[in-house]
């Protein structure tokens, strides 16, 4: 007659448990997070805000580096105007992916 395997016992029942357990879900309730979502979405509106008045300010910095024929005046208007772009760009992120 065969001995019984009581290591293979053992590991059968800690693997039934470890998953067991791995699988319990809790069920709290979510945290109330309206005043920080509020917060988050008044300074994303004012960094939106800046970052078109940047873009508009490197606007002006082009056409002045238009009007005077400034190589130097150009690329600093449009680093200026990309600039103020990419922080409103980066500001609309979160409603992009749905946050």
């Amino acid at each position: 007659m065969k001995k019984f395997a009581y290591g293979v016992l053992k590991r059968t029942i800690f693997i039934i448990l470890s998953l067991t357990i791995a699988f319990i879900f809790i069920n709290a309730a979510p945290p109330d997070t309206s005043k920080l979502d509020g917060m988050i979405k008044w300074i994303l509106a004012w960094v939106a805000r800046v970052g078109i008045i940047v873009a508009i300010f490197g606007g002006i910095q082009l056409s002045l580096g238009f009007k005077n024929d400034d190589a130097d005046g150009k690329i600093r208007g449009l680093k200026t105007m990309v600039s103020g772009f990419m922080v409103y760009g980066i500001t609309q992120a979160p409603s992009l992916f749905g946050l």
